[in-house]
């Protein structure tokens, strides 16, 4: 993976994040209600009342939630440390829940109930601080009048200091692995040109180094989530200086084989090793064919159209190795030209 694939990773994330504060900042009437804001136990009562009260609403209301094992407050303080869960992402996962016609607040109100439902005192009042402080975090966001021209990390700086004064120490409770995660790959592309010149032995070492310090407590939670084919083709890039000085093509494969081996086990890796050297094979043989096509046409420049494709067609089965791959072949190169 060279340095634009991952600049283009980093802009992805980014365009996705600006997605989701854009989407947290439109249209109040459909994401969130201007109340003023109350106690909790107040603001809890302002907004169930809309739903009614009637006999069995609340356990038609909660039962889509009845499926998931609610998590003692210790547990879902842990977890939420070391990045086991993300706490954004769980509470969206409950309001997917709720039903179609429910507004934001009925949908919020719901979850807390659920929690009122499901958990004992002390745990119920502390789960519950947790969502409302998040539930009134989305709402000071919402007023929030952010800077229209900042460069996207000055923003998210911006973005952090807002979060703590209104969540103050929840703040990295709730955010702190995506704050991590966006240092992260403001990083990466620093560490890459900085270490441009390091032996690449000591420079696998030290960008893993570097994903530890940055993450933190979240390094194993977030590792484990990644997926391995992206944690091969980093580790590709760091080694990409040293893999193209490798001048044997039998040396390079055994390097490759090694690598792949590490990420994805032994058969995997000699498949891959396998699937190199058919195209290899095929990369020869299509230059193989080019050469003697001009070579063809230069001498048989009075045949008819008819006949060069008919002696074409031939040519391209003989060297392909098959009608099949002499086809995919005349595709693949009206599908290049076609694009110039």
């Amino acid at each position: 993976m060279d340095f634009k694939k991952i600049i283009l990773i980093i802009i992805l994330f980014f365009v996705l994040f600006l997605s989701l504060l854009y989407f947290l900042n439109s249209n109040d009437s459909k994401i969130g209600s201007n109340q003023t804001l109350s106690p909790e136990e107040q603001m809890v009562s302002d907004r169930i009342s809309p739903l009614g009260n009637g006999e069995g609403f609340w356990d038609e209301a909660i039962s889509p939630f009845r499926e998931d094992r609610t998590k003692p407050y210790l547990e879902l303080l842990d977890d939420l440390k070391s990045g086991k869960i993300n706490f954004v992402w769980e509470v969206w996962a409950l309001r997917r829940k709720c039903k179609p016609d429910f507004t934001p607040d009925q949908c919020n109100a719901t979850i807390l109930a659920y929690i009122d439902s499901e958990y004992d005192s002390p745990d119920k009042e502390k789960v519950k601080d947790l969502f409302v402080s998040y539930f009134r975090y989305e709402e000071e966001y919402r007023k929030w009048e952010q800077p229209s021209d900042l460069p996207f990390l000055e923003l998210y700086e911006k973005i952090k200091s807002k979060r703590k004064e209104i969540l103050s120490d929840k703040a990295e409770l709730i955010f702190g692995m995506e704050e991590a995660q966006v240092s992260f790959l403001e990083g990466t592309n620093n560490f890459l040109k900085q270490t441009n010149n390091v032996p690449t032995e000591q420079r696998v070492k030290q960008f893993e180094d570097f994903k530890k310090r940055t993450y933190g407590n979240y390094y194993d939670s977030l590792v484990s989530r990644e997926d391995k084919f992206d944690h091969y083709q980093m580790e590709m890039s760091l080694r990409e200086k040293e893999l193209n000085s490798i001048n044997d093509p039998k040396e390079k494969e055994k390097y490759l084989l090694k690598i792949e081996t590490k990420y994805f086990g032994k058969e995997k890796a000699e498949n891959l090793a396998n699937e190199r050297k058919k195209e290899s094979k095929l990369s020869e043989s299509i230059s193989t064919y080019e050469s003697k096509e001009k070579e063809f046409l230069k001498e048989n420049a009075n045949l008819s159209q008819v006949e060069k494709d008919k002696k074409l067609k031939d040519l391209r089965i003989q060297i392909l190795g098959s009608e099949e791959e002499a086809d995919a072949y005349l595709r693949r190169k009206n599908i290049e030209e076609a694009g110039k």
